[in-house]
């Protein structure tokens, strides 16, 4: 069988900006005919190919050949270690970044400690957390779960669970906005440079919980077993340990919160789901799953960087270049559900490719869901009654399709 080959530059063009507001509002009025008129298209804003199929992306998720890190280990431009030293420590020793060996090792230790059952351990403390914060919202009215209720649990929640103590809440969430604002290919300088000092800070009180609590080690705290891990024969590395911890506060406060706002939001809009959830509460966890394939909470194609040359889809792919998977396109695709654009709580996945894939199944996966499927849960159990109030109001983040509003009544 002949394989056609394309040039990048013969690809069509992403016909669109992503910071669009209409975009926001809703992008699979852009993304779907998109997809059905072409399985690539050449992005110029991030200087590579988007696949929009699932075919491709279902492949490229998987494949070897392709990386997070676009240094491929060689550690970050000198430039930036000298300017943006903490910036530049947290990256070189990102779990996400690391060489495959690092990789291996880090998650043989860390896998048993956020395994579903490990994470069970924390339920009680989720719910503590979860209860306090619905005890404080009006029992009637309207609530704006977006900001007064998502953004405010997961924040609390990860720092319970690593014994942090109050008051660093919007520190933690500034940390966490700006680290993954650098994700974006092609940031401004200013707009990089204004990053940098949230960043700072964040890593500045990781080092300074990370010293106190050798001096008080706790029982059963996730701190306290991570800093064992890196005592004890040097299996975690004091810069890793910096890195893995600031990354579970940024990864454990931000993702969550738009799981937990975008599940609220669609569950309101599809009243017949929210009735079968109402009825069957255990359906909640399943709703989790199926939100992240319905709607996207990206504003970005997810990026990978090409370690060695390959072709897909007739398309040539070159070391150290850029591609991008529009997953949110492709788990819509109807090589994926053959109903994929009906929102169906009771839909069963056979598995979770939203986050991830073999070793970079996402850590902290188990423990989102734990967190958010109590979430929604404990806010129908206050709420009996609710309905949306008006339409969702957006941020806009550079990466995410970040909720400031959804009111509820």
């Amino acid at each position: 069988m002949l394989l056609l080959r394309t040039m990048l530059h013969d690809l069509p063009k992403v016909p669109f900006n992503l910071m669009d507001p209409a975009y926001t509002q809703d992008p699979y009025s852009f993304l779907e005919p998109m997809r059905d008129t072409a399985p690539v298209y050449q992005w110029e804003a991030g200087g590579g190919p988007v696949f929009m199929r699932w075919a491709d992306c279902s492949a490229l998720l998987r494949d070897p050949r392709l990386g997070l890190d676009p240094t491929f280990g060689q550690g970050m431009p000198a430039e930036i270690q000298m300017h943006f030293p903490d910036f530049a420590a947290m990256r070189n020793n990102d779990l996400l970044l690391s060489s495959p060996q690092a990789h291996a090792r880090m998650r043989k230790l860390l896998n048993p400690i956020f395994g579903p059952r490990a994470v069970e351990v924390h339920k009680a403390k989720v719910e503590q957390i979860i209860g306090a914060l619905l005890d404080k919202m009006p029992s009637e009215g309207i609530v704006n779960v977006a900001m007064d209720y998502a953004r405010q649990y997961p924040v609390r929640v990860i720092a319970a669970i690593l014994h942090i103590p109050d008051g660093y809440e919007q520190e933690f969430l500034a940390f966490a906005d700006s680290l993954i604002a650098t994700i974006v290919p092609g940031m401004a300088p200013e707009r990089f440079a204004a990053c940098m000092p949230p960043i700072s800070r964040g890593m500045a009180i990781t080092r300074e919980l990370i010293a106190e609590r050798r001096k008080n080690p706790i029982e059963n705290d996730l701190m306290t077993q991570l800093i064992h891990a890196c005592d004890e024969d040097e299996r975690l590395s004091e810069p890793e340990l910096v890195s893995l911890v600031g990354g579970l506060i940024v990864g454990g406060s931000d993702t969550t919160t738009h799981l937990t706002g975008n599940v609220l939001l669609e569950l309101h809009r599809n009243l017949e789901q929210l009735a079968l959830l109402r009825k069957d509460p255990s359906l909640a966890r399943n709703a989790l799953d199926e939100t992240l394939r319905y709607t996207t909470f990206g504003r970005t194609f997810l990026p990978r960087y090409v370690l060695e040359p390959f072709t897909q889809n007739g398309i040539d792919l070159e070391v150290g270049k850029p591609i991008y998977l529009a997953t949110s396109a492709a788990f819509r695709d109807k090589d994926f559900a053959p109903d994929a654009n009906v929102y169906d709580i009771t839909r069963r996945h056979t598995g979770s490719p939203w986050f991830g894939f073999g070793p970079h199944f996402c850590l902290g996966a188990s423990l989102a869901r734990l967190e958010a499927e109590r979430a929604v849960q404990m806010f129908f159990e206050k709420y009996p009654h609710t309905e949306l109030a008006g339409e969702p109001e957006y941020g806009n983040h550079p990466i995410f399709r970040n909720l400031v509003n959804v009111p509820i009544r």
